[in-house]
């Protein structure tokens, strides 16, 4: 064997060492296109085994999808993650791939998941630490409920579960429905309600967020709905001037920095028709937020409206309805999880 032959074959040799294998692998490996939610076109694997989803909305479409075992990391967080460590040994066996708000994205490329979800709010270039090494990004988002559902459609597409996807969003439109037949009764004057964030009672959800199609399916006029941005900072004129019935209070990310007596004992807004009766609650979300991009918002939903209306809703024990979407979504009720109704 000539010095030429043997030169080849040590070239063709350490490509193949470099490229860990992935030429002949992805030479075997059958792919399809699909277009993400960002309107990309993004070819993954046709059989899927292995995912990472980088964003609690898709962490819990993958639980809803019961998909959960092809998860290479924990995708949920928050003080549902803590839940599950205790009461799932497959879920805490997982390793958590996040750090405060930063993702390990080294030790993520070594799970070597086919593909990741993440939301569409990411960046560009967290897209691209995945998508540099050959690792497909399905970009998701759920900032209305069509796009929850669109969302719930492309991924169980993609993890080949159409069936499941369509349980799931049959029974988040059973609830949708159950709310709007029962307001569709209602004869009396809307109810106004404002949603303040985490920060202070002077930040308010405006018309482009989540929590104000929330309000407007719990049959109440969001105050705010003019507002433009996200989680706007208003002043105490302004909330005066909406003199709003129901206020509710967003506790996601445990990032609450004030309670409801701070309300109560401000002299700004005592006049308003909410701070008067006391119809200030906290949203649920302690065992999954309710008031966050995911299809599970429907129980905001009902919660809220039984809460602006009590009278139109009288027999439904939202404790009960919880449970059972849990435990069929996720796997554990609403109580198991150490759920809570304020």
């Amino acid at each position: 064997m000539n010095n030429t032959i043997i030169k080849f074959f040590i070239i063709v040799l350490s490509l193949f060492l470099i490229s860990g294998c992935r030429f002949v692998k992805d030479r075997k490996i059958k792919t399809i296109t699909i277009i993400d939610q960002l309107g990309r076109k993004v070819k993954i694997p046709e059989k899927i085994e292995r995912i990472a989803a980088l964003h609690h909305f898709g962490g819990k479409i993958v639980y809803a999808l019961n998909q959960q075992h092809l998860l290479v990391e924990k995708s949920i967080f928050g003080n549902e993650a803590a839940a599950l460590n205790k009461i799932d040994k497959s879920f805490a066996a997982l390793p958590d791939m996040l750090t405060g708000n930063t993702y390990n994205f080294e030790g993520l490329a070594a799970l070597d998941p086919q593909i990741v979800f993440m939301y569409t709010s990411s960046s560009q270039s967290e897209r691209e630490q995945f998508e540099n090494i050959g690792i497909p990004v399905v970009c998701v988002k759920g900032e209305t409920i069509k796009e929850s559902f669109e969302a719930i459609r492309l991924m169980a597409g993609v993890l080949h579960c159409k069936d499941k996807g369509e349980q799931y969003i049959k029974a988040c439109r059973d609830i949708l429905d159950m709310v709007s037949t029962r307001l569709e009764n209602y004869g009396g004057k809307p109810c106004k309600a404002m949603f303040a964030g985490p920060k202070s009672i002077y930040c308010v959800a405006t018309g482009n967020m989540l929590q104000s199609r929330i309000l407007e399916l719990s049959g109440a006029i969001n105050v705010a709905k003019k507002v433009k941005g996200f989680w706007a900072e208003v002043s105490p004129e302004q909330l005066a001037v909406w003199n709003p019935d129901v206020i509710f209070l967003a506790t996601y990310n445990n990032l609450s920095t004030y309670d409801k007596a701070d309300i109560f004992n401000n002299p700004h807004i005592r006049t308003i028709n909410a701070v008067r009766t006391g119809r200030i609650y906290w949203f649920p979300s302690n065992a999954g937020w309710w008031d966050y991009p995911a299809p599970n918002c429907v129980l905001g939903v009902i919660w809220s409206a039984k809460k602006i209306y009590p009278e139109l809703f009288l027999d439904i024990d939202i404790k009960v309805l919880a449970n059972k979407f849990y435990k069929q979504f996720i796997g554990y009720t609403f109580e198991e999880l150490g759920g809570r109704l304020n």
